[in-house]
Parts: C-alpha cells; sequence; structure tokens
C-alpha cells in the first residue's frame, strides 16, 4: 500500500509557505506509474489541475537512501541471533 505524508511548513530564506506532499507507491509501481499517481494525488489535496504557473519542485529520493536514513547510526543494520535457553 502506498504511504502519503503531508507537510505544511514555512521556509525562511525565502518567506513563502510551502506544501510538501511525499508519496511512496507500492514496490512493483513502474517510474511513470510512481508519477502520474502523485500528481493526481497533489491535483486532489488542491482541488485543482496543476498548471505552468504552479511553483513546484520535484524532488526524487530513491528507497535506499530513504531506508538508509531512517535507521538510526548507532543499530545494527542485522538483527543477531539470540541464544536459547535450553530447559
Amino acid at each position: 500500500m502506498a504511504d502519503v505524508t503531508i507537510r505544511f511548513r514555512h521556509n525562511p530564506s525565502t518567506g513563502k509557505r510551502e506544501l510538501v506532499i511525499n508519496y511512496e507507491s507500492d514496490d512493483d509501481a513502474l517510474p511513470h506509474e510512481h508519477e502520474r499517481d502523485h500528481r493526481a494525488l497533489v491535483e486532489k489535496v488542491l482541488g485543482r489541475a496543476l498548471t505552468d504557473e504552479d511553483n513546484v519542485v520535484i524532488e526524487r529520493v530513491s528507497k535506499e537512501k530513504v531506508k538508509d536514513s531512517e535507521r538510526p547510526e548507532d543499530a545494527p543494520s542485522q538483527k543477531q541471533p539470540q541464544a536459547n535457553k535450553g530447559g
């Protein structure tokens, strides 16, 4: 199932408000399907179609980069086997 995160933030360097819509599609989605679905989602949130006059910034993030950034640095990358206490 796809994941959507919507953030509304103030950019102190430009003084503008920004609407950030992160969309993580299903693992089996092709890039063009992801782009199509993401655009449709943004248009639905805005309640209108996107135009050339809209200031849209597209930032592509690879799934590997997201997974690495979510993992704490000091956490082991793989689970350690636990010893069985027979008895």
